[in-house]
């Protein structure tokens, strides 16, 4: 027990360690390559301890540095509702919730301790932790945001190998290196200088030759693809004070293109407006009385007056296209068959889904839209909703439409008249799924476009993250992206991941640029999450390997 103040003070260190070398928290990147190593050291000398002189469990100080790792970096969850009691919700629930499926990796690396050797023990976690992080992308409670290979978004010079990992590469980085500088200090004092030198220069080769590989290629990478002019739009509403009810939704979209018109030609292919920029009320009536819907029916898009404003807007320029982010309604025939997102109009026997979605209208006049498929737990989604549907109701209200929204399954590249320019959609949180914007590149995407409304946190590290991770989609992709937030920071993000012509902060502000469209799919967009699958087979062999070593241990010989 006496040792169970060093073990808090190395859970506390890993868990500063790790937001001090966050984007936009501390920024101290070279930190990730020893910030899980205290943590590690103190679970080592743990196991070493004799059992009497050692806390009943180590766990506890995996939970805390975690906890600690996220409430510093994620704090401004704090700000995403003007109500105290949301904002504590949302600031303790995602952070505790998080810790606690974080620590499923270091469970299991706990219990196959037993049967592997130490070192096998901690190549066991890395693993482990890398499944983890691809299971946390694809389920219901999905909140992929501390994912290691997040860290290098603001050196995205570093990684520029993303075009053949994606960023779980750089969550292998992460632990390869830490590992290496654990085994620097576990090597014994007493050892031969060449017994030192060794581990000390495989520490050096393992965080040094990857910065040193991406700087060469971030040297060599050029912008491939036909060019093309983008006019970007960041409006600046309030989104509590004024986006949902304050200001009247055509009022909205009228000045976003007023914006807009100054910077228009014959040269410019694509405009660029944020999520949910189209609010137009929609009405449907039951025996109830009238119900009003904040979004454009789907069922009848061609006579919402959103869309026919923006065709006139684009008459002039018949080569252009727009795109904007929507709230739409789909309403489904009586009786026809309803995923669980839908809700019942009380009276009538029917069913409609609700969506945060994209609209693009080309210059020729006809249209196609993309309903949001990553949804964010909690504020667009009821996590479970096929047991947990009557809850669906609880979802925060962050746009207008409180319950679960709908998705589609379909990945799919919205096009301009002329099939020249591709665009995959991505809709605020979706931009943060290496392998989701993938799946639009390979589906013939040749630009990314990010349409979101950072207002939320307010001027916090949260809006400045989400931006740095746009970056190394570029990368993993590359592909140039075009980004409107609704109050910022709106950019153009060429192929290397470097950032062009920034907005302020909760400024107004209209973009224009060059994009190029390349067509040619990186190594990850082929594969995708190649990495974190491979992670789901190679822990399974480790559990049994482990249970097969403890079962022989357990079955050996016994003395007569």
């Amino acid at each position: 027990m006496r040792h169970r103040h060093l073990y808090l003070a190395c859970a506390l260190l890993t868990g500063i360690l790790l937001a001090l070398s966050w984007p936009a928290i501390g920024g101290i990147t070279p930190l990730i390559f020893v910030a899980w190593t205290p943590l590690l050291w103190a679970e080592q000398h743990y196991a070493d301890s004799p059992k009497e002189e050692r806390p009943r469990n180590f766990m506890p100080y995996v939970m805390l540095a975690l906890l600690a790792w996220n409430l510093a970096t994620t704090w401004w969850l704090f700000f995403v509702s003007e109500h105290l009691a949301t904002r504590l919700f949302t600031l303790i629930g995602p952070n505790v919730g998080n810790t606690l499926v974080m620590s499923a990796p270091w469970l299991l690396f706990r219990v196959v301790r037993r049967g592997l050797p130490g070192a096998w023990a901690r190549v066991a976690l890395a693993v482990f932790w890398l499944a983890f992080e691809r299971f946390h992308m694809h389920w219901d409670l999905s909140w992929p945001w501390l994912t290691l290979g997040n860290v290098f978004a603001g050196n995205t010079e570093w990684v520029q190998w993303y075009e053949v990992t994606g960023h779980l590469g750089g969550s292998i980085w992460v632990w390869a290196a830490n590992l290496a500088v654990l085994n620097l200090l576990l090597a014994r004092p007493g050892r031969p200088a060449t017994g030192i030198t060794r581990p000390a220069a495989l520490a050096v080769a393992v965080i040094a030759l990857p910065v040193v590989a991406g700087w060469v290629r971030y040297a060599t990478v050029r912008e491939e693809g036909p060019a093309a002019t983008v006019v970007i739009v960041q409006p600046n509403i309030d989104p509590y004070k004024e986006k949902f009810g304050a200001i009247e939704p055509m009022e909205q979209l009228e000045r976003m293109l007023a914006q807009a018109r100054p910077l228009m030609d014959s040269s410019v292919a694509l405009v660029v407006m944020p999520e949910t920029a189209l609010q137009e009320p929609s009405t449907i009536s039951n025996e109830q009385g009238r119900l009003v819907f904040h979004g454009l029916w789907e069922n009848d898009m061609g006579n919402s007056r959103s869309l026919a404003r923006i065709r006139e807007f684009l008459a002039p320029w018949p080569h252009a296209s727009l795109m904007a982010g929507m709230s739409s309604v789909r309403l489904y025939p009586p009786g026809a068959d309803h995923p669980p997102s839908a809700r019942i109009l009380e009276g009538l026997g029917r069913a409609f889904d609700a969506y945060n979605a994209a609209l693009m209208v080309r210059g020729d006049g006809s249209f196609a839209y993309y309903n949001k498929s990553k949804l964010v737990p909690g504020v667009e989604l009821m996590p479970f909703e096929e047991v947990l549907g009557p809850l669906g109701g609880l979802a925060l209200d962050l746009g207008g439409t409180t319950g679960s929204l709908g998705t589609q399954k379909e990945r799919s590249v919205l096009w301009d008249p002329a099939k020249r320019l591709g665009i995959a959609p991505a809709i605020c949180y979706e931009s943060v799924y290496g392998d989701h914007v993938a799946a639009h590149v390979r589906n013939g995407a040749n630009l990314l476009v990010v349409m979101t409304n950072d207002g939320w946190w307010g001027d916090t590290p949260g809006y400045k993250q989400h931006l740095l991770y746009g970056k190394l989609r570029a990368v993993e992709e590359r592909r140039d992206m075009a980004r409107s937030a609704n109050t910022g920071v709106s950019a153009i993000i060429d192929q290397r991941g470097d950032v062009h012509h920034p907005t302020g902060w909760w400024v107004k502000a209209t973009i224009r640029g060059k994009v190029h469209l390349r067509s040619g799919l990186t190594f990850y967009a082929r594969h995708g999450d190649y990495i974190g699958k491979s992670a789901y087979a190679a822990s399974l062999l480790l559990v049994v390997l482990a249970a097969g070593r403890m079962a022989l241990a357990r079955s050996g010989p016994r003395s007569e």
